[in-house]
């Protein structure tokens, strides 16, 4: 024999071709590895090369699953490609939602890192966000989605989830994103509904309640909260509202591709017709910036004090003599009461200056405010204060300023309310009280021009009841940042 044998040349040439071959596979891993770390100038091209449909960012998919509630699978859009997943090792192997909510004193980094998110990525994803949404603003109770992605095996540096991003709505026709590249850096976007608006008129009779009579008629909550805002000066919504009364108001508002009100814009035109004269208010902003309701001739709707600082009351006894529910006798009451919930909001009659708000005697928890003019106003039996309410804050017309509760000598949870000039308490009632802002000569044209533009949109505008027949909302992308690797 010349011992020659086939079995082990074969042997031998076969353990060749397999390092061979292993050579030659760690050679192209090694190469995408290079590439995706930055070694070559175009490594998305050669990824893309390898799987072109696999090229779509991360972004699209997370708008895709925006709103999904739980902690929920996403895609698995890479474990079944081994080259591309060696040529992507920030890729996660798959990705999964979680639904969080912002608690009260919560933070966007509290909220990431409780799902699940690393400290180095969820401060890189929230520096993304720079020049998008201010992080201070975020509110308790906004929802999120987070997603976090499984990292391969391949991929040693990872020691836990890894964030691929984060998803949430500040506003209803605001969508913001933020999702990690390929390169490892995080970039937010931002997208901006753009609804489509029409002016419509809600008007009828009461037969309940200016409230519930209102949104029969196509009104919104938030439209029938301005509207009694508008009409606060000069209606007393305990005793002047009766079945029959009408009312009439003209608002812009905004629709959604299926049809909905999404939300509201401003009351243009508003009337309430009661006893006496009707009261009719247009809306007019002024060159300074200031916006206000005007009555037909140029009058301001609004006035010094408002005429009864809280909503949705009982009148339960009126300025002047009557027999004392805790005495028990006969003696001047200097205030109208108003029965209500416990907790019920009350607010600053005008604009003024907190003089005291603490403990006073039979009245509890009592606020006094000094006003312009000589005017001042107690609110008595509260239950407690709002935030800020301390002798020497300044308060805004309407603002909330404490709670009615029946604290002091008190039978029940109402608001003992006072109105004071040039320290004699007079009947909140029956005061004629001054206007708000006057126009001057130069802004009247401008205004009476405003009002029968008003008066034309009015009667073309159609019932607010009606809804529908309006085009798809159409969606635009308002920005993008990154942050820093």
């Amino acid at each position: 024999m010349s011992g020659f044998d086939v079995r082990i040349a074969d042997a031998a040439r076969t353990r060749g071709l397999a390092i061979a071959g292993s050579l030659a596979l760690s050679v192209f891993l090694l190469a995408g590895i290079f590439l995706t770390r930055g070694g070559g100038s175009e490594p998305d091209t050669a990824i893309e090369a390898v799987r072109p449909e696999l090229s779509v960012s991360l972004a699209d998919t997370i708008g895709a699953n925006d709103g999904q509630i739980g902690r929920t699978p996403v895609t698995n859009i890479f474990s079944d490609d081994t080259i591309f997943a060696a040529a992507c090792i920030a890729c996660p192997a798959s990705v999964e939602s979680v639904a969080a909510t912002v608690p009260s004193g919560g933070t966007l980094a509290g909220v990431l890192g409780n799902a699940g998110a690393g400290a180095g990525d969820v401060s890189r994803a929230i520096a993304s966000l720079d020049g998008i949404f201010d992080v201070r603003y975020l509110r308790a109770g906004q929802n999120l989605t987070v997603y976090l992605g499984t990292p391969r095996l391949i991929d040693t540096r990872a020691d836990g989830p890894q964030l691929e991003g984060f998803s949430f709505r500040p506003d209803l026709d605001r969508s913001i994103t933020v999702s990690r590249a390929r390169d490892g850096n995080y970039y937010a976007r931002e997208t901006v509904a753009e609804f489509d608006s029409e002016i419509v008129r809600a008007e009828g009779a009461i037969t309940t309640s200016l409230y519930v009579d209102s949104l029969a008629a196509g009104a919104t909550d938030r439209i029938v909260v301005e509207l009694a805002g508008i009409l606060a000066y000069a209606v007393d919504f305990q005793r002047s509202i009766r079945a029959g009364d009408r009312f009439d108001v003209v608002f812009e508002r905004y629709l959604d591709a299926d049809g909905e009100v999404v939300r509201t814009g401003d009351i243009l035109y508003a009337v309430y017709a009661g006893r006496g004269e009707p009261l009719e208010y247009f809306r007019f902003e002024t060159e300074d910036g200031q916006v206000a309701y005007y009555n037909s001739e140029g009058e301001s709707a609004q006035r010094l004090l408002m005429m009864t600082p809280i909503n949705g009351a009982r009148l339960s006894s009126h300025f002047g003599m009557r027999r004392h529910p805790v005495l028990g006798y006969s003696r001047n009451h200097y205030g109208t009461d108003f029965a209500a919930p416990r907790g019920t909001p009350i607010y600053a009659a005008g604009y003024g200056v907190v003089e005291r708000a603490n403990r006073f005697g039979s009245f509890g928890n009592f606020i006094r405010i000094r006003h312009s003019n000589g005017f001042a106003t107690h609110y008595a039996h509260l239950n407690g204060f709002a935030r800020g309410i301390t002798a020497g804050a300044r308060v805004q017309q309407g603002q909330v300023i404490g709670y009615v509760g029946t604290t002091g000598r008190s039978t029940g949870p109402h608001l003992h309310y006072e109105v004071e000039h040039n320290g004699t308490r007079v009947n909140p009632m029956s005061l004629d009280l001054p206007t708000g802002r006057t126009l001057e000569d130069d802004e009247r044209d401008a205004f009476f021009a405003e009002r029968d533009r008003i008066i034309a949109i009015r009667d073309g505008a159609r019932p607010a009841a009606e809804i529908g027949d309006v085009p798809p909302a159409r969606i635009v992308q308002a920005g993008e940042s990154s942050g820093a690797q």
